[in-house]
């Protein structure tokens, strides 16, 4: 599958070479332009799949200006990166219908997370195929016939997931991450529409907003439930139903 593009308009140098770094390691394509003026015509040149685009930028257009021009004439979603803004201008952005805000400085998965969600919408808008009741998982009529798995939308394709490659499905705002051991799949459900969706034998909620895979637990720790990619908190209310799934001895 073909990486994603990002382009980066930054004019801090120290900075766009941070994000750079962090994209590439995240499995994107990264560019980068330093000027506001050069940025509309370094996305005609590289054609990104999305702009990370500090709000500040310096020159004659800020990034607010590029914003409004990459909303009028590109159909690709932009990120406003900012450490700080006023409130004149943080008006201004609103306006341009960004796809996001990241607040500098901010962590990896917070990044990710922006990034994914941006993506992931801005392709279902485009084909227009975004379904109403907002998810891209068969309901429980259609589980009935596939019992053993579901199929989650990325991109152009309908990937097959098996229940018993999910370690857990974690809660993000109005979506939930699916995760496997090499795989994080982004869908447009909460965390209460995955209870249902899944397999409650298998499937369930360790904290508000984590659901754990039970098969694949490897160990339990006093607040957190260990994985072979990595653990996730127990959440104090749900900690007893937990505890009562297991045989210890």
């Amino acid at each position: 599958m073909t990486k994603p593009k990002i382009l980066i308009s930054e004019d801090e140098v120290i900075i766009a070479e941070d994000l750079a770094a962090s994209l590439e390691e995240l499995g994107y394509e990264t560019c980068a332009i330093d000027s506001g003026e050069d940025t509309i015509d370094m996305i005609r040149e590289t054609h990104p799949d999305l702009v990370l685009l500090d709000i500040n930028l310096k020159g004659d257009a800020d990034g607010v200006d590029i914003g409004s021009r990459i909303r009028q004439e590109f159909k690709i979603p932009f990120i406003y990166l900012t450490a700080y803004a006023d409130h004149a201008t943080v008006d201004r952005a609103k306006k341009t219908q960004p796809d996001g805000f990241l607040v500098k400085p901010f962590d990896e998965k917070s990044l990710r997370s922006a990034i994914e969600i941006a993506l992931y919408k801005h392709d279902n808008n485009r084909k227009g195929d975004l379904p109403t009741n907002g998810s891209h998982l068969p309901d429980h009529k259609d589980q009935e016939f596939t019992s053993d798995y579901i199929f989650v939308k990325v991109k152009h394709r309908i990937i097959k997931v098996h229940y018993n490659d999910i370690l857990w499905v974690e809660a993000y705002d109005n979506y939930s991450f699916i995760v496997t051991a090499d795989q994080k799949y982004l869908v447009s459900s909460t965390l209460k529409d995955m209870e249902h969706k899944l397999r409650s034998q298998n499937f369930v909620r360790v904290h508000r907003s984590y659901i754990a895979n039970l098969d694949k637990i490897e160990a339990l720790e006093e607040n957190s439930v260990v994985f072979s990619k990595g653990d996730v908190p127990i959440g104090k209310s749900y900690k007893k139903a937990l505890m009562s799934k297991f045989n210890i001895i």
